[in-house]
């Protein structure tokens, strides 16, 4: 492609929520890209051409990018493109020069706020993408984890995991839909919550 690529973080309230030169960046667009979740938060125009992340992901990545030609082109993501996101994956093979980010408030930012936890006092681990073995290292005495999920039985691995090299008792808090008219927030203990959550 040609030409610069924005990413626009999306807030968990979506539209309403969206600053003002976020929002135009959006209607100015002349393609709009991300996951079906994304498109639908934002209004519909006509002339607009709306596109979807290929899967896999990875693969068909450059084959999507080459079609933007040097339209003015505007990705949608959860809010932080670079907090295991599409912004990291874009930056990397596009070039910083050619990506430009426009974050809302991350997950992790939210899940700090919900723990009432500062940014020094907790380690972020993300298992988007990666083994949840990776989790092992960071497993120590009095260290606070913010551990950001793959999916929807990864509290409940993480619970075992946990509890299997000797840490069950462990506080356990399993956050969900941050942000959103839905969010949840239950408190166990690691050995609890993998009964609970299998």
């Amino acid at each position: 492609m040609t030409g610069r690529l924005d990413v626009v973080g999306i807030p968990a309230g979506g539209w309403s929520e969206l600053g003002e030169s976020a929002r135009r960046l959006i209607v100015e667009a002349e393609v709009l890209i991300g996951g079906r979740r994304h498109l639908d938060l934002v209004p519909d125009r006509e002339g607009v051409e709306r596109l979807t992340w290929p899967s896999p992901l990875r693969q068909g990545l450059t084959a999507l990018l080459d079609r933007l030609t040097s339209r003015r082109a505007v990705v949608l993501a959860s809010g932080d493109p670079l907090v295991s996101g599409i912004g990291s994956t874009l930056i990397e093979l596009l070039g910083p020069e050619v990506v430009r980010i426009h974050p809302a408030v991350s997950s992790v930012a939210l899940a700090r706020a919900r723990m009432r936890w500062s940014s020094e006092s907790v380690q972020v681990v993300s298992l988007v993408a990666r083994e949840l073995a990776l989790v092992r290292r960071y497993v120590t005495p009095g260290q606070r984890l913010i551990v950001l999920s793959a999916g929807s039985r990864t509290p409940a691995e993480l619970a075992a995991l946990v509890t299997a090299i000797g840490y069950g008792a462990s506080a356990f808090t399993v956050l969900g839909d941050l942000g959103t008219d839905q969010e949840s927030m239950r408190t166990l203990t690691a050995a609890g919550a993998g009964d609970q959550l299998a």
